[in-house]
């Protein structure tokens, strides 16, 4: 029947495999250097939708129709976040749920760029392209699913209660690309996010 929901099961199992692989080369730590954690995890957030894609042609994330649009929106999620992060540096939060604890490396380029092309835009292409496409054309309402399901990956891989709080933020990332219809926006914010806790003093 038209409109009616049905599970995007294919693309879910996708994701717990590709976080069951992770998981597994925690446990390796060994070379080659592909399956490092970081580069493991980057490589199939980005390719793992690949075989979607060919079939169907360029995704629509991939065109900016009113970059006007896409920019006032890329300011105001930019503003958004470094205003909860700088409250969240004020409060007095537990260790464990903190952005602010131990001793962290300064922010370089190289840093930057492991940030932009090894994690802000793999998982934007996965969790907000692949996954929210998914979930859209099956008759969801994308947002929530899929920033359940980034949280849940994000502590299925590096459990602790800081990494579930990844949530809130999905929220904004996922309303980012509903209000802009590309992927850059989404993946642009993730990427300074990532980046806000060195700025700002601190790091997860």
């Amino acid at each position: 029947m038209p409109g009616e929901k049905t599970f995007p099961g294919k693309p879910v199992l996708v994701l717990v495999g590709i976080v069951a692989a992770i998981r597994l080369s925690f446990r390796l730590r060994t070379p080659p250097e592909v399956l490092q954690p970081s580069f493991l995890a980057s490589a199939l957030f980005l390719y793992a939708p690949m075989p979607r894609y060919l079939r169907r042609g360029v995704p629509s994330w991939l065109l900016v129709p009113d970059a006007g649009r896409s920019a006032r929106i890329l300011l105001l999620l930019t503003a958004a976040g470094a205003a909860v992060l700088l409250l969240l540096a004020r409060l007095p939060l537990p260790p464990e749920i903190s952005p602010f604890h131990g001793t962290v490396p300064a922010l370089s380029w190289p840093l930057a760029a492991h940030l932009l092309f090894l994690v802000a835009i793999p998982e934007e292409v996965f969790f907000r392209g692949y996954l929210f496409d998914a979930f859209e054309e099956t008759g969801w309402e994308p947002i929530l699913p899929t920033s359940l399901l980034f949280a849940a990956a994000h502590v299925a891989i590096a459990p602790s209660p800081f990494r579930a709080l990844t949530f809130f933020p999905a929220l904004l990332l996922g309303w980012g690309r509903r209000a802009s219809g590309n992927l850059f926006v989404p993946a642009a914010v993730h990427f300074l996010y990532d980046l806000y806790p060195w700025l700002i003093g601190g790091a997860s």
